[in-house]
């Protein structure tokens, strides 16, 4: 394939002039991953039988040359790249604006085989037997080398031929609608979530450091004074924190000492046979005052630790931080989050009384507003067992967990005092609290995992037998729900993969008992998931037809939307996305969402 390099805006012009470059694959090379300070330094096209890298490297006619490329993109009429999301971001970043019509070659391979790497260049060593240039390499050379030269344009050329590949596999598999409806016009909503980040209240974040430190520092103490073990105080001369300094560890070997002298035993054991020091144990032992110490001292400590000393590292310089949203970062379709993990916030509770989310605020004159569906996971379960009375208790506004609760424990409640709207509703949710809370935790949620009895009388604190009789009554209330997991497991059996309504797939080893419990949660999840996308990017079309809304999406936390808007429109959007949400598929179960607004993140709900 001819390969040429062009630094020279005339030379530039004159070769789109006379070539055809309407469908084409792109690749951009700049000068690292944080958009903030992204600088495009290299692209490349390949149009299937020519490849082109423009040098932008020290290029003296650069803002020419991006001022070509805005124009050029307004006239390419398809593109094909690898990591869609990243490459419109750096093009977005230059004032670049692209066709929606785009091709995204590393979801199509996570589409095709979620369990394999989708990285371009394993992928292209893979299905077109080449050999890349390690990228160390090729920077090594100069960004201005042959070496490096060919390592930009092989990304494009390999882009393109992947994309014929993959395309064909797709309509093969009946994969198509799901890439082309709901895959790619969601890369758009991936990227603007990594272009318009959070803003972090930093005064806020140093209160908090400093409250953490201080109660974690208290409980420290505690810890130390309540197991006899001797301690001494000392200042930070950098920071001014004051320390906790002894020889004693709080390891688990000094734990179970303690543990021991307390009188403390625990039925949760390591795999070597010692009893477990871990949150297993010290949920069964809390009331314990060092257990439930220790308990909030760890949550504190993970919090400071992992969050709060954490976050000024990903501050960009406009006080926002861009995580790294991964739309092909699980096996059953679900977003991942890192650098750093938004989806993964310490929640406020008795274990950790702290708002974290308080951190983050809308900028001034914008607010936030977000989306949450409620029940998403059971509706969906409804939904794919087609179990009759769990439709029906869904249509007629039961609450599930009492029901549940009702049928496993025999409370004898009348099935219409189990709707959310009949004037003995409250009475009875109040008074079997505890049972409720066993049906939420100990059977509706777990069932759908796969939880067995061992499982069930783990996490509620009930014996396995009493386990047993539940699971046995929960499936004779729902006996769809039964078949539809005998279903799956059966046609796992035979096909060595299962595949969700949009038609997603997940393959597993049909050797492994785990992979059967599997197969009926990524029935679930996956669904969830693809339900976001589709109501993502409902939104995002009516985001743009109201261009005065000025809304952005922030960020996506598995079943919850959250964006950012104008004050004054705050309103008029919840009371316009709400409906999009609720129907963002054509299922014969309605969803429901619950609705938020607020200024600071932890407002929100």
């Amino acid at each position: 394939m001819d390969c040429h390099v062009l630094k020279k805006l005339d030379d530039i012009k004159d070769y789109f002039d006379a070539r055809d470059f309407s469908v084409t694959s792109c690749d951009t090379e700049t000068n690292g991953l944080d958009y903030y300070t992204m600088r495009l330094e290299g692209i490349s096209f390949c149009n299937g039988s020519e490849t082109v890298y423009i040098d932008l490297v020290n290029n003296p006619e650069r803002d020419k040359i991006i001022s070509f490329l805005r124009e050029l993109f307004l006239i390419i009429k398809a593109i094909v790249f690898h990591n869609a999301p990243f490459d419109l971001k750096v093009l977005h970043n230059e004032g670049i604006r692209t066709t929606e019509n785009i091709f995204c070659t590393m979801t199509a391979a996570h589409l095709l085989n979620e369990n394999k790497s989708c990285g371009l260049k394993k992928l292209a060593k893979r299905h077109l037997r080449e050999e890349p240039i390690p990228y160390s390499e090729a920077v090594k050379s100069g960004l201005q080398s042959e070496k490096f030269y060919q390592y930009a344009t092989n990304d494009a050329i390999w882009t393109w031929k992947l994309h014929k590949i993959y395309n064909k596999k797709l309509y093969e598999l009946g994969m198509n609608r799901l890439f082309y409806e709901v895959e790619m016009p969601f890369q758009f909503v991936v990227a603007e979530m990594g272009e318009n980040g959070i803003l972090v209240d930093a005064d806020r974040l140093e209160e908090l450091r400093i409250e953490v430190s201080r109660k974690r520092l208290e409980l420290e103490k505690k810890l130390y004074d309540l197991g006899g073990l001797p301690y001494s105080l000392q200042s930070d001369m950098f920071t001014g924190d004051v320390e906790l300094v002894s020889k004693h560890k709080l390891s688990s070997k000094t734990l179970l000492k303690i543990f021991e002298e307390r009188g403390l035993e625990s039925p949760y054991t390591t795999d070597k046979g010692q009893m477990s020091t871990g949150k297993e144990t010290l949920e069964y032992l809390k009331g314990d005052e060092f257990v439930d110490a220790l308990r909030e001292f760890r949550a504190l400590d993970k919090m400071l630790t992992a969050f709060i000393d954490k976050l000024p590292e990903h501050i960009d310089g406009d006080g926002k931080v861009r995580p790294h949203w991964n739309n092909c970062g699980t096996v059953t379709g679900r977003m991942s989050c890192s650098d750093p993990n938004l989806q993964q916030l310490p929640k406020t509770s008795p274990d950790m009384p702290i708002d974290f989310k308080s951190v983050f605020m809308a900028p001034e004159g914008r607010s936030f507003v977000s989306l949450d569906y409620s029940g998403q996971e059971l509706r969906i379960l409804a939904i794919v067992s087609k179990d009759e009375v769990l439709m029906e208790a869904f249509k007629s506004g039961k609450d599930l967990h009492l029901m549940t609760a009702n049928e496993v424990f025999d409370l004898g409640i009348p099935e219409e005092a189990l709707c959310t709207s009949h004037p003995d509703y409250e009475k009875y949710k109040k008074k079997y609290k505890h049972e409720r809370h066993i049906g939420k935790n100990g059977f509706n949620f777990p069932i759908i995992y796969g939880t067995t009895a061992y499982g069930i009388a783990k996490n509620v604190g009930i014996t396995e037998e009493e386990a047993e009789r539940g699971i046995e009554k929960f499936y004779g209330t729902y006996p769809g729900i039964r078949r539809a997991i005998r279903r799956c497991h059966e046609f796992l059996k035979h096909n060595f993969h299962v595949r969700s309504l949009t038609l997603r797939r997940r393959r597993l080893d049909v050797k492994e008992k785990k992979s059967y419990r599997q197969a009926f949660n990524f029935l679930i999840q996956s669904l969830a998931s693809d339900m976001l996308r589709c109501a993502c990017n409902k939104i995002r079309k009516l985001f743009l037809k109201h261009p005065e809304w000025e809304a952005k999406f922030i960020m996506l936390v598995h079943d919850e939307i959250v964006v950012e808007v104008k004050d004054e429109y705050v309103e008029e959007v919840m009371n316009k996305i709400r409906p999009l949400a609720e129907n963002a598929m054509k299922l014969p179960l309605r969803m429901e969402v619950d609705m938020g607004f607020g200024k600071v993140l932890s407002e929100l709900k």
